[in-house]
């Protein structure tokens, strides 16, 4: 993202999110110094001592892998987090500065999962870069059980979407509702359906 693009969207940078938390109302404001004590709580977990606002319920499961917040982000209420790797190589959960997690996405990483700045994952997505077991194909042939999924800034995934292994999400691009990700897309991008598929280029969106 440009440095242009940056200054556009300030609102997760420190000075700026505390000036929208006291402008919030009460019950608000309790929300978020709850999520904030839940993270203090459990610090350990991550590799940054950058604040990661934890809902209620936030389930993680962490071996032999690494949680890499890159600024102030959000994992909403019920979250699951699977960050497995092996002893010979880690996994790593990558999230951007000021990407939101909705309530109940689950997140399974087994090689890499990077969000970028700014994305938008709304309730009950699965996010996960491997298929547990191996596919073996007609020949014998068989197929990587992992590879990495790679979401850019600024992306906005709506309700209940499936992120399968191996994609890339252009920047500023939108996966509709119910939509399942087999293949990655360009920036800029509309895509929907089951397999999702593009619809159209746009501009991008807003928050």
């Amino acid at each position: 993202m440009s440095t242009s693009e940056k200054q556009q969207y300030p609102a997760y940078r420190p000075s700026v999110w505390w000036q929208k938390f006291r402008a919030r109302p009460f019950p608000q404001q309790r929300y978020y110094a709850a999520s904030l004590l839940r993270w203090l709580w459990r610090f350990y977990l991550f590799e940054t001592r950058t604040p990661v606002l934890l809902g209620r319920g936030v389930r993680i499961e962490k071996r032999h892998g690494r949680i890499i917040p890159q600024g102030l982000c959000v994992l909403h209420t019920g979250c699951r987090l699977g960050v497995v790797g092996s002893p010979e190589k880690a996994a790593r959960l990558v999230i951007g500065e000021g990407t939101e997690i909705g309530d109940r996405t689950v997140i399974n990483v087994h090689e890499r999962v990077q969000f970028g700045r700014l994305c938008s994952v709304s309730w009950d997505c699965n996010i996960t870069d491997t298929d547990f077991h191996q596919l073996v194909l007609a020949g014998g042939e068989r197929q990587p059980i992992t590879k990495p999924i790679i979401i850019e800034d600024h992306v906005w995934i709506g309700i209940g979407v499936i992120i399968s292994k191996g994609v890339r999400i252009g920047a500023h691009s939108v996966v509709a509702a119910g939509s399942v990700m087999h293949h990655s897309v360009p920036p800029h991008s509309l895509v929907a359906g089951n397999p999702a598929r593009l619809v159209s280029k746009i501009e991008g969106w807003e928050r």
